[in-house]
């Protein structure tokens, strides 16, 4: 149930509180972080592209130096995401061959629409087919509305090609039917969903549209039901797909826009950080049959924890924002679980905050070394937005397991004393020093490796020096005692992971 406030925090308070604590980490809430990461990616990625690939070298180099106006629409845009992630795949699988995305980049030229908006520097390539131009939710964010594009000669064929396989290919149906042009009316209502969610959660709603690039009408039939909504993901990136009877009403759109948004800014922050070690451990799941494995626990997790926030914002939403919006729904849509699952027989798990409280505590149940030092934070960080609108989101106290299967104390990390420390050259590597981050990866490499603050400058300080001497300099740099447990921690643990990613060696 929503928590119930105290006279001194009434509940705007509390979802206020809510929503600037799903902004509020760098990792995983702050959308102009996450942004940042992904750019600093995007930009090593190609230029590792380029050294396995002579023929796309120069463009790929080139792409790679652009400035940030120029190279976002670039990565943002469905099909030169899709052939990105796909290359890099093939990249670190020794498969590579020929880049995919160089091939569809050669020749671009970023020019905007004559009906553009004026505020847009530049277009992604399949942005730049859609005429007319039709922007999404004008004033909040660069998206626009996906039609039947018009091509130009044969690379912008080929292009659009590729836009419709992969549209179709994430429906999961190669003969479905194209994008729907929506109606005026459709639009509209899409446009003040978006407003709306921006009006209820002022710190999170716009950053959850900014990771939109592309929205699509479409109908699909399954054997689920008809589709609702869908985010893109992998096979369809930065994109949201809709049937146009979510653009019904502004709070049917928003929560649509809430729901899918979501899923793709985790989908750009877990591009750039980890959360589990075990990417098969499944977890059993009453409402639906089979199990999850735990990325899709915490992806479902992030999403209800947003969900119930907007509902607590919605509950508590003034006269203004009714009169504009109309009336919020009064009772939760329920979502039957699936036939014969132990939910469908209990008439348990019907409600977000059911489900929602059962991840949080399969989260909880966790052993310590299941989860990365992001998983750790990621964990840390929606637990505590879910409580403060959820005054039955369990705690980690509720849970005797979670304090009986911790992993055992920490240990310092074996590393030799004698010999020294250096750093393996050439590398390429782009810095983020706003978000005390570096990602570097070494010329014979075909994988990058994100640094934190403290590996970052131990990593500076490995050019032949030994063991003590970095650590000496490193307590100098951090101002800490150089024969503390803490320097000593830090290190040692920096080193070990920078051996283990053969970013220095160990020389005797």
């Amino acid at each position: 149930m929503p928590a119930s406030p105290s006279a001194a925090e009434p509940v705007t308070d509390l979802v206020a509180q809510a929503d600037t604590m799903l902004c509020a980490d760098r990792q995983f809430g702050d959308s102009a972080a996450i942004g940042e990461r992904n750019l600093a990616r995007f930009r090593l990625g190609l230029t590792m592209l380029a050294r396995h690939d002579g023929e796309a070298a120069d463009v790929l180099r080139t792409t790679a130096a652009a400035a940030d106006e120029h190279l976002r629409p670039l990565l943002y845009d469905p099909v030169l995401r899709n052939c990105f992630e796909v290359d890099l795949a093939r990249l670190e699988s020794g498969r590579l061959g020929h880049s995919s995305f160089g091939a569809y980049v050669s020749g671009y030229v970023p020019t905007p629409a004559a009906d553009a908006p004026s505020s847009m520097s530049s277009m992604g390539p399949c942005e730049a087919l859609i005429r007319p131009y039709r922007s999404a939710w004008p004033g909040l964010g660069d998206a626009w509305v996906l039609t039947e594009p018009t091509p130009h000669g044969s690379s912008q064929e080929k292009l659009v090609g590729r836009l419709i396989e992969l549209y179709r290919g994430a429906l999961g149906d190669i003969r479905a039917a194209a994008p729907v042009d929506p109606a005026d009316s459709v639009r509209a209502v899409l446009r003040e969903g978006a407003e709306l969610l921006a009006t209820l959660l002022p710190a999170a709603g716009p950053g959850v549209l900014g990771h939109v690039t592309m929205v699509g009408f479409t109908h699909r039939e399954s054997e689920e039901g008809p589709l609702q909504s869908m985010s893109g993901g992998d096979p369809l990136p930065s994109t949201v797909l809709l049937a146009p009877e979510r653009c019904t009403s502004p709070w049917l759109a928003a929560e649509s826009l809430l729901h899918e948004g979501a899923h793709l800014k985790l989908f750009d922050a877990l591009r750039t950080g980890s959360v589990v070690k075990n990417a098969t451990e499944r977890v059993p799941i009453p409402w639906r049959i089979g199990s999850w494995t735990v990325i899709r626990v915490f992806v479902a997790l992030h999403f209800y924890v947003h969900l119930l926030v907007f509902r607590a914002a919605a509950a508590s939403a003034g006269e203004a924002v009714r009169e504009r919006f109309g009336p919020p729904p009064s009772v939760e849509d329920l979502d039957e679980p699936s036939p014969g699952t132990p939910a469908a027989r209990s008439g348990e798990y019907r409600t977000s905050a059911e489900r929602a409280r059962y991840l949080a505590e399969c989260v909880l149940s966790l052993p310590e070394q299941a989860l990365t030092e992001h998983g750790h934070r990621f964990a840390r960080w929606l637990l505590a937005a879910l409580r403060v609108v959820d005054d039955d989101a369990p705690r980690p106290h509720d849970r005797a397991e979670a304090t009986t299967r911790r992993a055992e104390p920490w240990q310092p990390p074996e590393n030799p004393s004698g010999g020294v420390l250096q750093r393996i050259t050439p590398v390429d590597a782009c810095a983020l020093p706003g978000l005390g981050q570096l990602v570097v990866s070494p010329t014979r490499s075909a994988r990058m490796h994100w640094l934190n603050a403290r590996s970052w400058t131990v990593y500076s300080l490995c050019d032949g020096r030994d063991l003590g001497s970095v650590r000496t300099a490193y307590a100098r740099a951090v101002d800490l005692p150089a024969d503390s447990e803490e320097v000593n921690r830090q290190v040692s643990d920096s080193v070990r992971r920078l051996v283990a990613a053969d970013l220095i060696t160990h020389d005797m």
